[in-house]
C-alpha cells in the first residue's frame, strides 16, 4: 500500500513549458499525462530531481546530446503522453528547442527505415527491437512518437485544428500545475495488482502536482458512481495514508497533511509534504 501513497508523490514528477492544453489532446483519448518542464525547474522539488537524475545519469544525457542535438533535461518543455485504454495503443508528445534535422537524420538510420506522407507531412517509421515505431513533426519544435500510425496521424490533425481535441471543461484542482494526469478508469485495462481494486471503484481521476509555499502539492479528483461510493473513496485513501504511515517509519516522518470531501459522486482530495522531505525521500529511492 505505501507504494500507492509514494507514487502519487514520486513517479508523476519523472515523467514530465508549456501549461496544460486539453485541446492539444485527441478527445478520444482515455488517458492522458502531460508535464510541463519548464514549470517542473521552476520548483525545488522539480529543480532538485532534475539535478539527481543529471548526476545520476550523466553520461546517458551527454550521449543524447552528442546523438539527437539537445540537452534531454534543459531542451525539452513539454512532455505529454495519452492512449486509448488499450496497452499498446499510445502516443507521445515532445516539445521544446531541439534539432530537427539532426533527430530526423538519425530517425532516418535506424533499423527498417522508411517513409511514407500524410497531407503535407512525412511520417518516420523504423524498427526499434521488432517493434515499429512512426513518428512525425507538427512544427520544428514538437514532434509525435506512436507504435500505431492510426495514432499518430490522429495527433497531428488534433494539433492542426482539423479534429477537435479534449473539451476545456476539464479544470485542474490546482493552479499551475507542472503534472496534470487524467484516467478514464472504465475505459482502461488495469493490471491487477497492489491498489488496482480500489481504483477500479473510481469512473475518472484527476491528480496534479504543483508546489507551493515550499511544500510538494497532490491534488486529486475523483467520479465515482454514487454518493456513497465518492464517501468510501474518500475515506479509503486516507485509510490508506495512515495506514502507510503506521507501517513505515519513513513515511510517518514526511510530514503528510490531506484533507477530502464529497460532493454528490465527486470527492476531492489534497496531499502535501515539504519538499524538503521529498527531497530526502528521493534520495533514498536512488
Amino acid at each position: 500500500m505505501k507504494n500507492l501513497v509514494l507514487m502519487t508523490f514520486i513517479v508523476a514528477p519523472l515523467a514530465m513549458a508549456d501549461p496544460f492544453q486539453p485541446k492539444n489532446i485527441p478527445a478520444e483519448s482515455q488517458w492522458h499525462l502531460h508535464g510541463d518542464l519548464t514549470g517542473l525547474r521552476k520548483t525545488n522539488t522539480g529543480g532538485f530531481l532534475l539535478d539527481q537524475i543529471r548526476k545520476g545519469e550523466a553520461d546517458t544525457i551527454i550521449d543524447i546530446e552528442t546523438l539527437f542535438g539537445f540537452d534531454l533535461l534543459e531542451d525539452l518543455t513539454d512532455i505529454t503522453l495519452f492512449g486509448t485504454g488499450k496497452a499498446d495503443e499510445i502516443a507521445i508528445t515532445l516539445s521544446g528547442e531541439f534539432a530537427r534535422a539532426q533527430l530526423e537524420e538519425v530517425i532516418v538510420q535506424a533499423d527498417g527505415y522508411n517513409s511514407t506522407t500524410y497531407g503535407t507531412t512525412k511520417i518516420h517509421s523504423w524498427k526499434d527491437n521488432d517493434r515499429t515505431q512512426h513518428a512525425g513533426f507538427h512544427d520544428n519544435n514538437t514532434v509525435i512518437i506512436s507504435q500505431k500510425k492510426g495514432l499518430l496521424k490522429l495527433a497531428l490533425d488534433v494539433l492542426a485544428g482539423k479534429t477537435p481535441g479534449l473539451k476545456a471543461d476539464l479544470t485542474p484542482p490546482s493552479e499551475e500545475p507542472v503534472v496534470v494526469a487524467y484516467a478514464n478508469i472504465q475505459k482502461i485495462k488495469i493490471p491487477l495488482d497492489e491498489g488496482s481494486h480500489i481504483i477500479r471503484k473510481a469512473d475518472s481521476i484527476l491528480i496534479t502536482l504543483a508546489e507551493k509555499q515550499n511544500r510538494l502539492v497532490a491534488n486529486m479528483v475523483i467520479k465515482t458512481g454514487s454518493e456513497k461510493m465518492a464517501k468510501r473513496m474518500m475515506h479509503a485513501l486516507a485509510g490508506l495514508v495512515s495506514l502507510s504511515e503506521l507501517a513505515d517509519k519513513n513515511i510517518e516522518g514526511l510530514d503528510i497533511l490531506h484533507s477530502g470531501q464529497t460532493s454528490g459522486k465527486i470527492m476531492t482530495m489534497t496531499m502535501s509534504l515539504p519538499a524538503a522531505n521529498a527531497f530526502a525521500l528521493i534520495s533514498k529511492l536512488k
